[in-house]
């Protein structure tokens, strides 16, 4: 994405203080989207949100079990039934499916690479893929609003 479009989106943004300390970046919802000119619209449709979609696709099935898979093997518990493992995994699978192969395999790696050896629960690994994918999903948004207001302002629509 472009400097000038990146700026842009930055004023559609806020940051989000939980306790006094950083919670994250979130939508701001007085942001009105400026208008954008003819050939950043088009860059916009063609080129970055298209990227976007394609950073934030979620990992396929087969990869989230795997991946799952492998995590929970570095936390063998010994005498658990089958089923139950199987159970547990399923559970892990379906949580994590949303997120894209990237911020699952980061938020995994960063877990394993702490101290100690606590299993970690599929909640801490949802938690690390949302902060990871926060800030592309809100980039998306945004420039999906951008769009929506071009195409508002043309008598006829697209151009």
């Amino acid at each position: 994405m472009k400097p000038r479009l990146l700026s842009m989106l930055a004023f559609g943004k806020r940051n989000s203080l939980i306790d006094g300390e950083f919670g994250g970046r979130h939508e701001d919802l007085n942001w009105a989207p400026p208008l954008v000119s003819r050939e950043e619209y088009r860059e916009i449709l063609a080129s970055d949100i298209p990227a976007l979609e394609i950073h934030l696709r979620p990992a396929d099935g087969p990869w989230v079990n795997g991946r799952c898979a492998a995590l929970l093997s570095h936390y063998y518990v010994p005498d658990v039934p089958f089923e139950l493992q199987v159970a547990a995994l399923e559970d892990w699978v379906r949580l994590l499916s949303p997120f894209p192969k990237w911020a699952i395999q980061a938020a995994v790696d960063e877990w394993l690479s702490r101290p100690g050896r606590q299993k970690p629960m599929p909640g801490d690994i949802i938690a690390a893929c949302r902060w990871r994918v926060e800030e592309p999903a809100l980039n998306l948004k945004l420039l999906r609003k951008l769009v929506a207001r071009y195409e508002r302002e043309l008598p006829g629509g697209r151009t």
